[in-house]
């Protein structure tokens, strides 16, 4: 699971693109408008995430997605490939889903 990885969101109607580095259990990444960070734990072809998602200081975001929002995620790996998917703690209404690729 270790590596670069390309990744497709979604968040509720906001679709983006970005990119996150997989390594020794943590997460770093961002796309034009967040800066993630957290942890990542895999069990076989499982693989679950905490994610704090941080919109990048100089970028405009939707009013309800202008703080930090902790998102714990969970899905399977198939290769290069995994899919997750979650909600922030205290938006279960907000259904996140992402999709990633191997990128080196």
């Amino acid at each position: 699971m270790e590596g670069l990885w390309y990744a497709h969101f979604t968040a509720g109607p906001v679709h983006g693109e970005g990119m996150a580095v997989l390594r020794n259990g943590e997460i770093l990444g961002g796309d034009p408008a967040h800066v993630y960070s957290g942890s990542y734990q895999s069990d076989g072809p499982n693989i679950y995430a905490n994610v704090r998602v941080s919109p990048y200081a100089l970028a405009s975001v939707p009013a309800d997605l202008d703080r930090p929002l902790e998102v714990f995620l969970k899905g399977s790996i198939a290769g290069d490939s995994a899919t997750v998917s979650g909600h922030p703690e205290q938006k279960s209404d907000l259904k996140i889903a992402v999709e990633l690729h191997r990128a080196a």
